[in-house]
């Protein structure tokens, strides 16, 4: 293969963010990735920053389970909202349908988004 910029050089590596091929004069090296120029430098430094954010947000490469927040909230929607429907069955006799409805939504989206959370792998 041949440097995109010099036809009679032969190329040693491939750009990290536009994947020319690049000779030795033409290769920057990043310490993280090869690139042909500031432009694609740039690309590839925003590249590289923005997978490392993606693995912090989803706990890979890390062994720290995090508590999944999204079943956590619906569950304690469900206790509170379950538990204010039952509480007033208990002290006024009557059913607050609307709470205890809504108190059963919450434990079965809790459930569903568990179970989501389990089989994607996600740790978030």
């Amino acid at each position: 293969m041949e440097c995109f910029l010099h036809p009679s050089q032969t190329a040693v590596a491939t750009c990290r963010s536009c994947g020319r091929a690049v000779c030795r004069s033409c290769a920057r090296d990043l310490g993280f990735a090869i690139v042909c120029s500031d432009a694609c430098a740039t690309d590839a430094s925003q590249l590289r920053e923005m997978n490392e954010r993606s693995k912090n947000l989803y706990g890979i490469g890390t062994t720290k389970r995090r508590v999944p927040l999204g079943p956590l909230m619906w569950g304690l929607f469900a206790l509170l909202f379950g538990g204010a429907g039952v509480a007033r069955w208990y002290v006024d006799g009557e059913v607050e349908w609307f709470l205890l409805m809504f108190g059963v939504v919450s434990t079965i989206i809790a459930i569903v988004s568990y179970r989501r959370v389990k089989d994607l792998q996600l740790n978030c």
